[in-house]
Formats: C-alpha cells, structure tokens, sequence
C-alpha cells in the first residue's frame, strides 16, 4: 500500500496527520517571500515538519484509507500497521528512508529521526504556483496622502453648514450630519483619469450570526462514535445542532484534538457497546469510526 499517497492528500486540507505508532507530519504555512538580491517573489506555501512524538491514533489516516480503498476500519488499521512496521525495520537495516511527496528520514547512532522535508507545497491555495520574477518593487506608507485628507475634510465642511443653517441650532446638527455621513464614501482620486466619479456606498446589510452553545454532559465516555472532525467549533456546532434536529439528541462536541473538533453521534462506556451502534445504524454513517481514549 502507498501509504505516503493517502498523507500527501490528507496534508492539502489539514495542518496534521498522525501516522500511529511513527509520528506526525505538520504543516506550517509560511507566508510569501521577497528575495531582494534576485528580485524573486515566492508564493505562500506549507512546509511539512515531522513530530516523532506524536503517535497516539486520531482516526484521521485510518479512515481516509478505509473510504478510498472501500474497506472496514479495522481493515484499514492493519494495513497502516503493517506498514509503520516495514518503515521501521527498513530505517534499522539501511539507516535512511524516502518517502514520495513527504520527505527523507535518517536514523542518527543515538536511534534519533532526522527528517528533511521535500519540496512540495501543500497549500491548497497556491498550488501550482511558481516563483516569480519582479522588474520593479513598489513600496507603500500606511500614511494618507495630503490630497486624500484634505477631500475628507472638504467633503465634511457643507454638510456641517447646511445642518446648521437648516436647524439653527447646535445639537440637531449632530443628528443630521450621521445621517447625511451615513452613505457617503470620499472620492478616489486617480491623476491618470480625466474625470472621478464620487461613489455612494449601499446601506451596510448586518447578518447575525447565531452560534450554539457546545452542549455539556455530565460523562463523556471512552468510546465515541464520531461523525466529523471540523476545523471550526462553529462548524461542529452546526453539526449538533442539525444531527439533534434529526432526532439523535445525544450528540455532542465532545473534544478538540490538534486543530479540529470532534462530533460524537452517542459515546459508550465499552467498545463493544460502540460497534454494536455503529452497526446498528447501517449505511446512515458511512464514514463514521470508533475513536477510544484508551488505546
């Protein structure tokens, strides 16, 4: 099995992908260079890193295998096992080990992992991106120009007048200038154009954004059903909130591990008790797993 394959897809959309019993491949982002000698501009990328102490299975890898090779879970877990094992026993006998896409590992005499990532960049953003050649480099102040100040301060002065000579008196005219100030926009000076046109800005459309609570019980078991993993705790919660709508009231956020959140459909206090339920539902959750505390 080309295990190297299945971390490689995994690394475009997430930050970390546990390899059980070996260790975990980080992916840093790291934002886009200048190389002022040559003029070069390199894109946003990811750069892999390796933790040789993170070993412990989140179910990521396994059941990435299982759907794309349409096999059981446990299936799955002895696949990656057996190769995790052949990676060893290689690095025992030749010291050095590629693999494709990830990176070269060497075995120091103090049985020590050094890893030396490969090139590629997994930032799904910048894919296929290459460095840059630049003519010219243009730099910009945070400061506005004196031309752009002085419009703000023109554009301002006949709306304080007309409300004063509109209400003849001082407190209205705070009222009216929020009004009339409300919609208007300063014009965006262009010295190449002939002609600038003032733009009105539309009424600004507030959008609220109701974000659940993460539901507390009093015990959460060892073994969960879990039936997603989400970057964002607003994105689990929305997914207890509809899997509950369905009827399955005990599902919950029960954890966050490394950068993503884990919905759990039931937890139980066995594994038994877990598959059983799993079982149970049939093909309702085809990609769910039982994540154990204790293994």
């Amino acid at each position: 099995m080309n295990l190297e394959k299945y971390i490689s897809t995994l690394l475009f959309q997430h930050d970390c992908v546990i390899v059980p019993e070996f260790g975990a491949f980080i992916a840093q982002k790291v934002q886009s260079i200048y190389q002022p000698e040559n003029s070069i501009f390199l894109p946003p990328k990811k750069e892999l890193a390796f933790n040789p102490s993170l070993i412990k299975n989140d179910g990521l890898l396994i059941q990435e295998v299982a759907t794309k090779n349409g096999i059981s879970f446990e299936k799955a877990q002895e696949e990656i096992e057996s190769m995790v094992q052949f990676w060893k026993n290689h690095l025992n006998k030749n010291t050095t080990l590629n693999l494709e896409g990830l990176g070269n590992f060497s075995k120091t005499e103090n049985d020590q992992l050094n890893f030396t990532p490969s090139s590629q960049n997994y930032l799904l953003k910048s894919f296929g991106l290459d460095k840059v050649k630049g003519q010219y480099v243009l730099t910009t102040e945070n400061q506005e120009s004196s031309s752009a100040v002085w419009w703000k301060v023109a554009s301002i002065i006949p709306i304080l007048v007309g409300g004063y000579l509109y209400f003849g008196k001082p407190k209205p005219v705070t009222d009216f200038v929020n009004q009339q100030w409300s919609g208007f926009v300063s014009p965006i000076l262009n010295p190449d154009a002939s002609a600038t046109k003032a733009v009105f800005a539309e009424p600004i459309k507030v959008v609220e954004k109701q974000i659940s609570a993460v539901k507390e019980e009093a015990i959460i078991h060892d073994y969960q059903m879990i039936v997603g993993s989400f970057r964002k705790l607003e994105e689990a919660n929305n997914s207890v909130a509809k899997l509950q709508e369905k009827g399955f009231e005990a599902a919950k956020m029960t954890q966050k591990k490394g950068s993503f959140y884990y919905v759990a459909l039931q937890t139980f206090p066995t594994k038994e008790e877990a598959l059983e339920y799993r079982r149970s539902l049939g093909e309702e959750f085809p990609e769910s797993w039982v994540l154990s505390l204790k293994d």
